[in-house]
């Protein structure tokens, strides 16, 4: 099916995963003209991450404001641009291809857990990096006009290529880049980078020539100095062996001594949400969801609910797409509620309670619903009443959080003790392990860590119960009663105990989610 002539202009965001692809399409997104439909695992323009068939969406095009912004990056482990090029062909089209040095696109995808860190310099990953960029290259041989070839690391050092681009796009828009951190060249072991290097050093170099706007000189010549001097720095530290002095710098959460052993193994075991368990391939999760605990509660399958998605480790994740926000604000919230009839108040009487969350925020920052928060889960009565506890996390921080709203046994308005990470330890779309814990007594200890690291601690008093246990319920997602505040992003697995662990059975629980998803 041909859209008609002279109809919307579509502009394409294009490159390898972990180039920075999203915060271009995110800093192309904020023009007000624009009508943006980033990647999606089920929306009206894509299925699975790539886009639906042309057929399906000519109406869609055809009803949306203005011009059209997508980033269909997965199309080109499929296919060419020029393929994508001769299927649009009826539409005014562009194409902005942006690229990064593959040292740091290899280590970004060994942080998303995507790569082991032993196979991140596999031939296999090199030739892939290699094929999907020379497409651009080619595609740019035969249509200059319609493609924009731009490296990540420009956008980062000068602003004026993204205001080049922003002027060939005919565009108004803010610039979300920053610094780039070159996390791959700091802490990947001197032989991967080499061998990074040799497979795709061509290609690179290619690129580099083929670029459509460029920094700079002045900015060009400091950046190619401070690489210089930290090149001489690194290989001066490198012992003979070929692996940086710091080479497990980069590991975000420290081994634990104790030997691993599964969650069912360790006494006081209550709740155990292991996505694996029920993601075993990609798409909305359509039948009620069973937890792999002692008591094996189920939360019925709600609309709006959660995907699955082989995400970290190549593993089942529970996937909450941001993309959802308006269905989800608007109607059913997704949440899944377990355990009603269980009894939940050890979370507020002297018995005290682990939990263990490892999970991936990316919650929609763009308008109309820029959020800058989100509660994975609650626990607590289905009305919004305490006593009640959060696991939270704060964008504005870059941290996670527990609260309990108490209340007081002598009556009086709910009372809120809460705690937090430290500030940067848990950043929106990365991957933390949180650990949230209250002691056993009357004036127990509330404590939380991120990835091994403390954060705050507080002492506070049992809360009165004003409902029956039974009441009581987890809500995973968010929380019905706060739309504003509902989960986006991925959930690994939610281990909650009965009692406050000792050191060795918490860091035998740690060290079988470090093993099992190569933290």
């Amino acid at each position: 099916m041909n859209a008609p002539t002279g109809s919307h202009e579509l502009i394409m965001v294009m490159g390898v995963q972990r180039s920075g692809t999203n915060v271009l399409f995110d800093s192309l997104a904020t023009d007000r003209m624009l009508s943006a439909f980033p990647e999606d695992i089920d929306s009206a323009f894509y299925c699975n991450f790539l886009l639906r068939p042309l057929s399906e969406l000519v109406p869609l095009i055809e009803r949306a404001r203005g011009r059209i912004l997508l980033k269909p990056i997965s199309e080109t482990g499929k296919r060419s641009l020029a393929e994508v090029a001769e299927e649009y062909r009826s539409y005014p089209l562009h194409f902005v291809w942006i690229y990064r040095d593959p040292v740091n696109v290899f280590d970004s995808m060994r942080r998303e857990r995507w790569l082991a860190a032993d196979e991140i310099d596999q031939p296999a990953h090199i030739r892939g990096w290699r094929k999907r960029n020379e497409y651009a290259l080619q595609f740019q041989q035969q249509h200059r006009e319609q493609i924009a070839i731009v490296r990540y690391e420009d956008l980062c050092l000068d602003p004026a290529v993204f205001r080049q681009l922003t002027r060939w796009l005919g565009l108004d828009c803010n610039s979300y880049f920053r610094k780039d951190g070159a996390e791959g060249r700091k802490h990947m072991t001197v032989v991967a980078q080499r061998n990074i290097d040799a497979g795709t050093g061509d290609t690179l170099s290619a690129l580099d020539a083929a670029r459509t706007f460029r920094p700079r000189r002045t900015l060009l010549l400091k950046r190619r100095i401070v690489s210089y001097l930290s090149e001489c720095l690194r290989t001066r530290a490198t012992p003979s062996n070929g692996s940086p002095t710091n080479a497990g710098a980069h590991s975000q959460i420290p081994k634990p001594a104790e030997r691993a052993r599964l969650p069912s193994s360790v006494a006081g075991l209550h709740f155990w949400l292991n996505s694996t368990a029920i993601c075993h391939s990609n798409g909305l999760v359509t039948t009620d969801v069973v937890e792999s605990g002692p008591y094996r509660m189920v939360a019925a399958k709600p609309d709006n609910g959660p995907y699955g998605i082989l995400s970290l480790a190549q593993r089942g994740t529970l996937y909450y797409p941001h993309s959802k926000t308006e269905k989800r604000r608007l109607g059913a919230s997704g949440t899944l509620c377990f355990g009603a009839g269980h009894d939940w108040n050890f979370f507020f009487d002297h018995n005290g309670f682990t939990v263990f969350a490892l999970f991936r925020p990316n919650v929609p920052c763009y308008p109309p619903y820029n959020q800058s928060g989100c509660t994975l889960l609650r626990v607590g009565a289905r009305c919004n009443e305490a006593p009640a506890f959060f696991l939270a996390w704060d964008g504005l921080a870059n941290s996670s959080s527990a609260r309990v709203v108490l209340c007081p046994e002598l009556g009086g308005p709910p009372q809120t003790r809460a705690i937090l990470t430290l500030p940067q330890s848990h950043s929106r779309q990365e991957w933390a392990l949180i650990i949230a814990q209250r002691t056993e007594g009357p004036n127990g200890q509330f404590s939380i860590s991120a990835n091994g690291i403390p954060g705050d601690s507080i002492n506070f008093a049992d809360s009165f119960p004003s409902h029956r246990a039974e009441e009581y319920v987890l809500e995973l997602g968010g929380f019905t009663a706060e739309p504003a505040e509902l989960f986006y992003g991925k959930v690994a697995e939610i281990i909650i105990f009965k009692g406050a662990l000792g050191e060795d059975d918490k860091s035998a629980i740690t060290r079988y989610l470090t093993e099992r998803y190569q933290l």
